[in-house]
């Protein structure tokens, strides 16, 4: 029997709004770029927040950066980021992860990105209609729609973009974030059962694994603790791309903050039995 779809976490995302709101996101994206590619690997100073991870001038450059730009375009606009927190607004809401994967980008490693993501509240609660995953080292980004998402190259050209076809986990790619000894994820034990029967398992996470995914290149992407900042950008975009996106325990991920991202329901379904 073919497991069923799972369901879709996305809202639907007008016309219009494609048309007003998908250049201002291209817009927002060369904003962070601008801010962040001069800090990198230019040995930026690092401090530590409350809950130890790290922090740098270009997490809160950018994220001041982005919101100064919205806010400028769309005062009514609510914000929620992970530097500066909530700013309340009405219909429309915009979550930002100036970088995500900041203990990457102060590693010199260019696996890091800019996450934001446009939420619509239609009475029952904000839900993503917009998603963008971007990575300044590359000058590339993916911008997910729900029903498609596609890939903006450093040279100005883009094309839509689709997960690869399914196979199962045996024969798969799996990235994660952390390793699962590590312990800083927890749910080591899922994810090293997992990793142990996957084809080729390997740490190329943060928003990284999700952008390698939705563009064919991966079949799996495991983050079991996220924040919502974190999660509300790569929904949009994996489902835009063909994929499935779920919590941790096969639920919203944007109610259960986490995330198992796959080509589809057959993997997906493999994937939450071989995690119990």
């Amino acid at each position: 029997m073919t497991p069923a779809t799972p369901l879709r976490y996305s809202a639907a995302l007008s016309i219009a709004e494609e048309r007003e709101f998908v250049p201002f996101l291209q817009e927002l994206v060369a904003c962070a770029f601008d801010v962040i590619r001069p800090l990198f690997l230019a040995g930026i100073h690092v401090q530590d927040k409350a809950d130890a991870s790290p922090v740098t001038a270009a997490d809160r450059g950018a994220e001041a950066a982005l919101r100064e730009r919205i806010l400028a375009r769309y005062p009514g606009h609510g914000i929620l980021g992970e530097e500066f927190g909530v700013q309340e607004g009405g219909r429309y809401r915009w979550i930002l992860d100036p970088v995500d994967g900041t203990k990457a980008f102060v590693s010199n490693c260019f696996l890091f990105g800019t996450l934001i993501a446009l939420e619509r509240d239609d009475g029952c609660g904000y839900r993503p209609i917009l998603g963008c995953i971007a990575h300044a080292a590359a000058g590339v980004s993916l911008i997910g729609r729900g029903t498609r998402t596609t890939l903006h190259l450093a040279d100005g050209t883009e094309r839509e973009t689709r997960v690869r076809a399914p196979r199962p986990l045996a024969q798969a790619t799996v990235l994660m974030t952390s390793l699962p000894s590590s312990g800083e994820q927890g749910s080591g034990e899922s994810m090293a059962r997992i990793a142990g029967r996957a084809k080729l398992a390997r740490t190329w996470g943060d928003c990284f694994g999700y952008f390698s995914l939705a563009t064919g290149g991966a079949d799996v992407m495991l983050d079991p603790v996220l924040s919502y900042w974190d999660i509300a950008a790569l929904v949009p975009v994996i489902e835009g791309a063909g994929g499935s996106i779920t919590g941790w325990n096969g639920g919203d991920p944007l109610a259960e903050p986490s995330a198992i991202a796959t080509t589809g329901a057959a993997l997906h379904a493999e994937l939450l039995a071989a995690k119990s």
